[in-house]
């Protein structure tokens, strides 16, 4: 019996030790990936009227290794404020710049393309003030929707409205109060809300996320129109912005927001995106 349960014990011991050497033969793709950043400078009159102003990104930065970056791509950074770095994934060609409405702390940064100003990434980081933080995602996020009417009073909703050709996919963040929702804006359909779409031969996607809480929302957003040889810069920016600028990621899960990657993922695919 002794002979037996020595001999069980290093054939234990054994399969653990081939486990442990395979596990470590295996390289580990979590490791972030050190990427280059370039600038998106804010206008210095920006900042009139204020004790700050315009401070450029660290030239580095930490990527996702769940990201991939399209070799045409580039990640763009600036700093609104000290301490509060902010980043946009767009062509690698593009010229960026930051817009700071000092007076409601409004921040959006644009990336246009070379090839014309029909062709450009945006995002909207802070839309300055309750009001139009609430209205950003309303006519998207039906919870926003929800929370904007009262907020509004009911008004008429002017600031809930889209095109009904528009397609819309809500993303699920499986998370109290936090919502997201994916949008196309098909080729010449012009969506007022969202910048670049209807302006060129190109179609539109863009994804909105929202904190919905004490009778307002907390709304961001990015808006991708490229030429369909660049879509996947589009893909790109709109998983790098989920990922690592959205307000909302910091309080999803690891688990939930690979779901929500692989959901944004398959709605793009079905666009041809």
């Amino acid at each position: 019996m002794w002979k037996r349960l020595v001999t069980g014990l290093g054939v234990a011991a054994s399969l653990v030790l081939a486990a442990a050497c395979a596990s470590s033969a295996v390289p580990t793709s979590t490791a972030p990936v050190e990427v280059r950043v370039a600038s998106c400078p804010v206008p210095a009159g920006d900042y009139a009227g204020t004790l700050y102003s315009p401070r450029p990104a660290p030239g580095m930065l930490s990527s996702p290794a769940s990201l991939t970056l399209p070799g045409n791509a580039q990640i763009f950074g600036t700093e609104f404020l000290p301490g509060s770095a902010s980043y946009l994934l767009g062509p690698k060609s593009a010229t960026c710049q930051g817009y700071l409405a000092s007076a409601d702390g409004g921040e959006i940064m644009t990336a246009t393309s070379a090839s014309g100003r029909s062709e450009s990434v945006t995002m909207i980081i802070r839309p300055g003030g309750a009001g139009p933080s609430t209205d950003l995602a309303c006519p998207y996020i039906p919870a926003v929707l929800a929370v904007d009417k009262v907020f509004r009073r009911n008004l008429g909703h002017v600031f809930c409205n889209h095109p009904s050709a528009d397609v819309i996919r809500q993303i699920p963040a499986r998370t109290a109060s936090l919502y997201a929702a994916a949008v196309l804006v098909p080729v010449h359909v012009k969506d007022p809300n969202i910048q670049g779409s209807g302006d060129g031969p190109d179609p539109t996607v863009a994804l909105y996320t929202a904190e919905v809480g004490q009778g307002a929302a907390n709304g961001q957003m990015v808006a991708c129109t490229l030429a369909p040889d660049q879509a996947g810069i589009c893909t790109a920016s709109l998983k790098f912005f989920l990922t690592t600028q959205a307000q909302i990621s910091t309080r999803i899960s690891a688990a939930n927001l690979s779901k929500m990657e692989s959901a944004l993922s398959s709605f793009l695919a079905e666009q041809d995106i």
